[in-house]
């Protein structure tokens, strides 16, 4: 299942590349929206109606939050707020009694040091790493919180309402390397009522 998605991950990246524009529709903060299409950059939401038009830039004071879809699969961001920062454009992975909130920046690490003698640098020699970090939130809780740092401590704080998630984590079952299942698991039998 990880390959899966993994592979639609990197189909959808390499399609995001490949246009400037995916289709979308942007949520504003009354939550009202409109289909067209759109890119994020530097958590902005650049979106225009028509693939021709000049693109407008959106920000968290007027809109919530952007939904990618086409071929079947849709992709949903949301401005999401944090204690001592401003609201960040953050994919979302899970959404239940946890919302999971994922944040994923490409950077680049150097050059592939197997060239070939006598071939020129080109940006296909190029190589590219990505971080990703992971967030949590109740929709009753005004703030996100980072779940992956000090990761035994906060997650069965957090976590603290359901025993069943308090164990896994003690047996290791769950870790920071498996934050979605995690989540995925509360959502499905922890939550308000259930323990």
């Amino acid at each position: 299942m990880k390959l899966i998605l993994q592979l639609l991950f990197v189909f959808f990246i390499n399609l995001g590349f490949s246009q400037d524009y995916r289709e979308a529709s942007i949520i504003f903060n009354d939550s009202s929206s409109i289909q067209g299409f759109a890119e994020i950059k530097d958590n902005a939401i650049y979106f225009k109606v028509k693939q021709e038009d000049k693109a407008d830039k959106w920000s968290y004071d007027f809109a919530k939050g952007l939904i990618f879809s086409a071929y079947g699969y849709s992709e949903k961001y949301e401005y999401v707020e944090f204690e001592h920062s401003k609201p960040k454009l953050l994919q979302v992975v899970e959404e239940g009694n946890v919302n999971l909130y994922r944040y994923a920046k490409e950077y680049y690490i150097g050059r592939n040091p197997n060239l070939s003698i006598g071939k020129l640098p080109s940006d296909e020699d190029k190589i590219w790493a990505m971080s990703e970090a992971f967030y949590v939130k109740r929709n009753s809780e005004p703030y996100a919180i980072d779940i992956e740092f000090s990761f035994n401590l906060r997650a069965k704080k957090y976590f603290g309402d359901c025993k069943k998630v308090v164990e896994r984590i003690k047996s290791k079952k769950f870790t920071k390397e498996n934050i979605k299942d995690m989540v995925f698991f509360y959502n499905e039998y922890c939550g308000s009522d259930d323990e």
